[in-house]
């Protein structure tokens, strides 16, 4: 017998994919069916068309699965209450939705009530949860996502292609290549990151920046095209800023030829990005606020900076460089304790068992 589950998410990321991919591979049991609403233009007859839509949906299937909880899923909760439900929590719509208006969080709440299950992809996101909904009778578990990119992937990347990788930008040998982030974020702090670049560079001349934004906010995507071509341009700062779709060979080229990863965002769960950055062997500087102390426990190495101010990032990314043959080193250790935590072979068996708790349980 296959279980019917009606899988809703509106983060439109790689994660969807790849989950869907895995869970056919690995469980004859289960049939994921994706929800896509409406193609109607009118956003009226949209809303209507969707409802609809989702109601006769509903209806043969044996469960509901929400991937990433947007407030915008209160359209189908008349619908959710006589359903088996699970939500499972990202990260931002955990640390930021309900931070952005008392109804975005009325919203969640109200959704959150109908489900029997509750995952979340990093165990230190349970006690936020607890906090910021309360619900401590809902059962919560740890369901984690395999990393987006094939970790074969960015093994099969040698010298050969990330001279390619070098020669496409103009980046010489001689250059650390530094990333800035991974995405056009407004919360990624691109506006510090890049002034702090600037400081650097009176200090220290061989760099080249790398700054990814192939997905995200446009305004912000344009926002800092022009602060790169005014700010970089005029304190001659060779960058290169990323903005046509990359295929995951691309990404694995960027990871592979990136000497040194800054990931300083506000708000996280477990960056996708900022693991395999680890994986592929780069000195990663992480914010120390961001919660990933599992990665610490575990013996990861990486960087930290405590705050967003003057002088703190330029002079970390100044301490690497002058200390890198000593501190690259110490990343030998990441890939097999991001390989143990983040594949797909280790991680798939989680979501499998809490759909078989619900469903045989």
């Amino acid at each position: 017998m296959k279980y019917k589950v009606l899988y809703l998410t509106s983060n439109e990321s790689i994660y969807s994919k790849k989950y869907e991919d895995q869970i056919n591979i690995n469980s004859s049991k289960l049939e994921l069916i994706r929800f896509s609403g409406s193609g109607l233009k009118n956003k009226y007859f949209n809303k209507i068309d969707t409802i609809f839509k989702f109601k006769k949906m509903i209806k043969n299937v044996d469960l509901v699965h929400i991937n990433f909880l947007s407030p915008s899923y209160f359209l189908f909760n008349h619908f959710l209450k006589n359903t088996k439900l699970i939500v499972t929590f990202w990260g931002s719509d955990l640390y930021r939705t309900p931070n952005n208006s008392k109804k975005s969080k009325f919203l969640q709440k109200q959704i959150i009530k109908n489900a029997n299950i509750i995952t979340v992809v990093n165990k230190k996101m349970i006690p936020v949860f607890h906090e910021t909904f309360g619900f401590e009778e809902i059962p919560i578990y740890e369901t984690r996502f395999g990393l987006p990119i094939d970790f074969d992937q960015i093994d099969e990347i040698g010298q050969k292609e990330i001279n390619e990788f070098k020669k496409e930008y103009n980046i010489s040998n001689e250059q650390i290549i530094i990333t800035l982030g991974y995405s056009a974020d407004p919360k990624k702090n691109h506006e510090y990151m890049i002034e702090e670049i600037i400081r650097l560079s009176k200090r220290i001349k061989n760099i080249f920046i790398i700054i990814p934004l192939t997905y995200g906010s446009k305004v912000h995507r344009e926002k800092i095209k022009t602060l790169c071509n005014n700010r970089f341009k005029e304190n001659e700062i060779n960058y290169k800023i990323l903005e046509e779709f990359m295929s995951d060979n691309d990404v694995a080229k960027l990871r592979k030829a990136t000497d040194i990863m800054i990931n300083i965002q506000d708000t996280d769960a477990m960056s996708a990005s900022m693991q395999e950055s680890l994986y592929a062997g780069n000195i990663v500087i992480n914010g120390s606020w961001l919660p990933y102390d599992e990665l610490r426990e575990a013996g990861a190495y990486y960087e930290t900076i405590d705050e967003l101010k003057e002088g703190i990032l330029s002079n970390k990314i100044e301490y690497i460089i002058r200390n890198f043959d000593k501190l690259k080193e110490k990343t030998k250790v990441n890939k097999k304790i991001i390989y143990e935590r983040s594949s797909w072979d280790n991680n798939i068996g989680s979501w499998i068992e809490v759909y078989n708790k619900l469903l045989e349980g």
